[in-house]
């Protein structure tokens, strides 16, 4: 291993939002600060690449005024926001047969129930950032969603299109998913079926989420090292020592790794990180989805679509136009049997809604493939939330956690991302300060 001479206060694993926050935060705050990216771009999970004749959001896309801490760092760099033409058609599929109206009218079929359902959350999170300051939260955490669905009356038309919906939350199948995973996103809807429709899947960055990544990349002041994978995190006495594929090593008073949870595993971390953190790396998530991108013959009127699980995907929507063609994007819960790059694959798919509809090229990038991420949005299991997130924020001989998975508020989200890595960056602060005595 080639010891690098430099002593970092702090080294920082992995360079998405995160990764991104939490460097320029504490770099801001006068420490000395080493980021190691994996990749040969910043962003992680939040990829803006230009295909298809368009620029599109491989990754993580939505923002809303309602998740405070992308809206703040939006402001803070003057970034807007756009949206997708507004539907006009609706297809959806219960029962196996194939129903064509307006949104309206399959918004109707479950706006009531719906709204129960994003009601009782506030019965679960009085504080939404405070997910624990209610006891009953943590009874309602070892409930996966279908056992919550089961105390409601729905039509089995509610059911596939409640399906349809949760399908698409999680990026993976709903019966593995936890309620309270929901509730956490539920909480912040006013209890609007519409508002939480916006706040997850209407508005993105203007300028792709790559403008804000680049923002927040240019108020880092530290060293950014990219194509750099971690293999290795070891803590020795005062010290921690990262090691690289590479064979490089580097030293710091502390680390913040924020690689995905699904990845922790291929660390090796000396001494071991403790056993409930290790439960929980072993167990995984729920999102092992895809997200497709598809170029289609001609310019389409603004329409989505919806199907249960078992379809190849659970939803599409138009996106934009690009010359006297359509975008349209959609989203699958198993990423595992479909190829998004596969352009008959997605016709095929397509054609469970529409038969119209020529696909020219399609693409996507498989996340749940990825070394480097495992999995797409981070999704929780029941008692996952109870029994794991508040160890996976605690130390360990000078090595921190952090990333979306562990945010209080909208875990899965970028302001999850950003939310998180601005405590751990201030707790890595106060453990410096706390540690003044160590030296070289």
């Amino acid at each position: 291993m080639n010891e690098q001479n430099q002593l970092y206060d702090v080294i920082v694993i992995g360079g998405g939002f995160a990764g991104l926050t939490a460097a320029r935060e504490l770099s801001m705050l006068g420490r000395n600060v080493l980021l190691l990216e994996g990749r040969d771009r910043l962003g992680g999970r939040t990829w803006t690449d230009h295909r298809l004749g368009s620029d599109l959001e491989l990754g993580g896309t939505y923002v809303h005024w309602y998740h405070p801490h992308t809206w703040a760092e939006m402001t803070r760099y003057g970034l807007e926001i756009c949206e997708a033409p507004r539907a006009k058609e609706a297809y959806w599929i219960t029962g196996g047969q194939l129903h064509r109206g307006t949104p309206a009218e399959l918004n109707s079929i479950v706006k009531n129930s719906f709204e129960q359902l994003l009601n009782k959350a506030y019965e679960y999170l009085p504080q939404p950032f405070n997910p624990l300051q209610n006891s009953s939260f943590a009874e309602m955490d070892e409930k996966s969603v279908y056992d919550f669905l089961e105390g409601f009356s729905l039509t089995e038309e509610q059911k596939d299109f409640l399906n349809s919906l949760l399908a698409i939350d999680f990026n993976g199948d709903p019966k593995e998913g936890a309620i309270t995973q929901m509730f956490r996103w539920w909480a912040f809807s006013g209890g609007s079926r519409y508002v939480f429709a916006d706040t997850v899947a209407r508005y993105k960055i203007k300028t792709g989420t790559k403008s804000l990544i680049d923002a927040i990349a240019a108020d880092v002041q530290a060293e950014i090292e990219l194509n750099s994978v971690v293999e290795s995190v070891q803590s020795k006495g005062d010290f921690v020592h990262v090691g690289t594929r590479d064979g490089e090593t580097f030293k710091a008073k502390a680390a913040i790794v924020t690689v995905p949870m699904s990845t922790l595993d291929k660390i090796e971390f000396q001494p071991a990180l403790s056993s409930t953190k290790q439960a929980f790396i072993k167990e995984k998530q729920v999102a092992k989805g895809v997200k497709v991108w598809a170029r289609v013959k001609g310019r389409i009127d603004p329409f989505v679509s919806y199907a249960p699980t078992g379809y190849p995907l659970n939803s599409v929507h138009l996106d934009n136009y690009v010359e006297e063609d359509s975008i349209i994007v959609g989203f699958g819960s198993d990423a595992s049997h479909f190829n998004p790059n596969d352009s008959k694959l997605v016709e095929e798919a397509l054609r469970h809604w529409r038969t119209d509809l020529e696909v020219i090229e399609s693409t996507g990038h498989d996340w749940a493939a990825d070394e480097l991420a495992q999995e797409t949005w981070p999704m929780l299991k029941p008692h996952q939330f109870t029994n794991y997130i508040e160890e996976m924020k605690r130390p360990e001989q000078g090595v921190f956690l952090a990333g979306t998975t562990y945010a209080n508020g909208w875990g899965g989200f970028i302001d999850g991302a950003i939310e998180n890595a601005i405590v751990t960056s201030r707790n890595v602060h106060q453990y410096l300060d706390d540690h003044k005595q160590s030296s070289y």
